[in-house]
């Protein structure tokens, strides 16, 4: 059977001269049902993307994000995220990342029109920045807009436990606005955790971003406690102090190795 994809907006945010909007691809299928016959359906999966409003405002989207733009949009590349506008910060900024051997991590758009990333299968989860920090788990940054700084954040936690000296890069979002991270996890499963001067200790990758204010560690589990192991041998993650965590307590049931089908006893 065939089938027509569909656009239908399904959440947004919005903040001063920017607005994000997530739009479901669905699938449909070009003829109806025959009458009189059970006809089963098989649906491809959703497709889905960002799109972005800007009203003057700037964004900042991962490299290799953009689909198409549409509009008076000056587009640009920086290494600090917010700055560097137009083909000469385009240039600067590659200067910058061929001297220093860094990548050229982040797009900046700035001006009046529309912009829509690239198709993904992966969700769509919008935040909002309130003139703070947020530490993004790497590979889930999409992009953001308003007054937002995209900046890099060396996470020495487990390096540290194991008494390493490497750290592993991750984006730092700062400042005021929105963003938009990716993730196998539906935003509806998401807990956003409010921490007040609390510890959160968590077994195994299921925190995509947490804000500033947080210490991050990890440490030694106790044995039979917590010991799954998924950070490493015996280790937990520990976020400490007063700020907020998008916890995923779902991700386990979206991993490959959850879809193993089992006999039932």
């Amino acid at each position: 059977m065939e089938f027509i994809w569909k656009a239908k907006a399904v959440r947004e945010t919005g903040g001063e001269g920017a607005r994000l909007e997530v739009v479901e691809h669905l699938a449909h299928p070009t003829e109806a049902p025959l009458e009189g016959y059970l006809q089963p359906l098989t649906r491809p999966a959703p497709w889905r993307q960002l799109t972005l409003h800007l009203g003057g405002g700037t964004a900042v989207l991962e490299p290799g994000a953009l689909q198409s733009l549409r509009g008076e949009i000056e587009l640009g590349a920086s290494l600090t995220g917010g700055g560097g506008g137009g083909l000469g910060g385009f240039l600067r900024g590659a200067v910058t990342a061929a001297a220093t051997g860094e990548g050229l991590y982040k797009t900046v758009y700035r001006g009046t029109g529309v912009i829509h990333t690239e198709l993904t299968r992966l969700h769509l989860l919008l935040g909002e920045l309130r003139g703070e920090e947020v530490i993004v788990d790497d590979g889930a940054f999409v992009a953001c807009a308003g007054d937002v700084t995209v900046g890099r954040h060396v996470n020495r936690g487990l390096a540290a436990a194991l008494g390493s000296g490497e750290g592993r890069v991750q984006p730092k979002l700062s400042g005021t606005g929105v963003f938009a991270l990716q993730s196998p996890v539906h935003p509806d499963e998401f807990q956003v955790l409010d921490l007040r001067n609390e510890t959160l200790k968590v077994d195994g990758n299921l925190v995509v971003a947490y804000t500033g204010g947080l210490t991050f560690s990890v440490e030694k589990s106790s044995r039979g406690l917590l010991g799954s192991g998924r950070t490493g041998e015996g280790f937990v993650q520990v976020y400490r102090g007063s700020g907020r965590v998008w916890f995923a307590p779902t991700l386990p049931l979206r991993l490959p190795s959850a879809l193993t089908p089992t006999l039932d006893a």
